[in-house]
């Protein structure tokens, strides 16, 4: 029975599904990889999913946008002109949100990914690192190599206000946000130090400092933060009491990316371990599985896809979720509208050592020819 599945990127530029499942007639988890594939041409940044769709942006300059209950690729995007630094659906999954190093925050429709939307000089021609949708879907936050910290109302679709943060760091720019589950509080991660700030005063409520350059971070409540950092050790605070709840090393490379899953948590170090761990409130969470994949991972999103859910395709056919993996692997032009699906009878539990070869994805997969 399989409980969840999470989307990785990789740097060798392939895009990785893992899937989280008790072992057969036992309550013991484990991890098994579910496809890979090898669309893009250059290193992943980031990964971000909906219901029903899943996308992912590279150095490459696109977006490649995923059915993932049809489990094929159904289009890619050619928007921006640099890298593609962060992808987020809005919280009621109607638009995609991207933003890329060639200083534009891009709006597209889910679905047709028809541009509704385009600051092209979001942060005055500088490049945007990450943007983060608030969970009310109202508003949402930016950063940039300005050093600036932009808020966008994404009701009326212009920006709010700015605030100047070049104060805090000559030398190091912010690349990523956090929002609490209920929206009160975000982080920003700079270097050695994860800045807590609370949305009602404007102002900071905690400061974190480290030995050690953070990485991955995420809110596991309201009120506790999670962290990983350089030397492969993951740490969590108590914001509001601005204490140390727990501290475990779990690998001797950096922690790069890490995420909440109900009781759980799954963080990926930078050499290819992914590892689930049970949250048990203000205690040291347990590990429960865990799998190696010879890649070095990038980014991390959460398929929130339930396998017996009836979900609507492009047809506006219902179309129940089936347990085969299928993906497709071919790059349609702008006229395209074909999708292709790659059909397999099944992946083994082992990670394929095939996700360090770029000429070609896993043997496992059999790709179709266009007639």
């Amino acid at each position: 029975m399989d409980i969840f599945e999470i989307i990785l990127g990789s740097y060798e530029s392939y895009v990785i599904g893992v899937k989280c499942r008790f072992k057969s007639q036992t309550k013991e988890l484990e991890l098994v990889q579910s496809f890979n594939d090898h669309v893009h041409q250059a290193s992943i940044r980031s990964v971000a999913c909906s219901s029903k769709y899943m996308v992912s942006s590279s150095t490459d300059e696109t977006i490649e946008v995923y059915n993932m209950v049809r489990r094929c690729h159904v289009h890619t995007i050619l928007q921006h002109s640099g890298t593609v630094t962060s992808l987020s659906f809005t919280p009621d999954e109607s638009h995609l949100i991207s933003t890329s190093e060639d200083g534009s925050i891009a709006m597209f429709e889910t679905g047709t990914w028809k541009l509704k939307k385009l600051w092209d000089k979001a942060h005055k021609g500088s490049a945007v690192s990450f943007l983060a949708v608030h969970p009310s879907g109202k508003l949402a936050l930016s950063v940039g190599k300005d050093r600036t910290l932009r808020t966008w109302n994404l009701v009326k679709g212009r920006p709010a206000y700015t605030t100047n943060q070049s104060s805090m760091s000559a030398y190091y720019f912010f690349d990523n946000i956090i929002w609490s589950p209920a929206g009160q509080y975000y982080g920003l991660p700079l270097n050695t130090k994860l800045m807590i700030f609370n949305v009602e005063t404007a102002g900071i409520a905690f400061t974190i400092e480290d030995n050690h350059k953070i990485h991955g971070a995420t809110f596991i409540t309201e009120n506790l933060v999670c962290y990983g950092s350089e030397n492969g050790s993951l740490h969590c605070y108590d914001i509001i009491n601005k204490e140390s709840i727990w501290e475990i090393k779990i690998g001797d490379t950096r922690v790069k990316c890490l995420i909440k899953i109900d009781s759980r948590l799954v963080t990926a170090l930078s050499d290819g371990h992914v590892t689930v761990w049970e949250l048990n409130g203000s205690k040291t969470p347990v590990e429960s599985c865990s799998l190696f994949l010879d890649c070095r991972i990038t980014c991390i999103c959460n398929n929130s896809l339930k396998k017996s859910k009836i979900v609507k395709d492009e047809s506006d056919e219902e179309v129940e979720v089936k347990n085969d993996i299928i993906v497709g692997v071919n790059i349609p032009d702008k006229t395209q509208n074909n999708k292709r699906k790659l059909a397999t009878n099944g992946i083994s539990n082992q990670t394929k050592n095939s996700i360090k070869k770029k000429k070609s994805v896993s043997n496992s997969w059999k790709v179709s020819e266009n007639v």
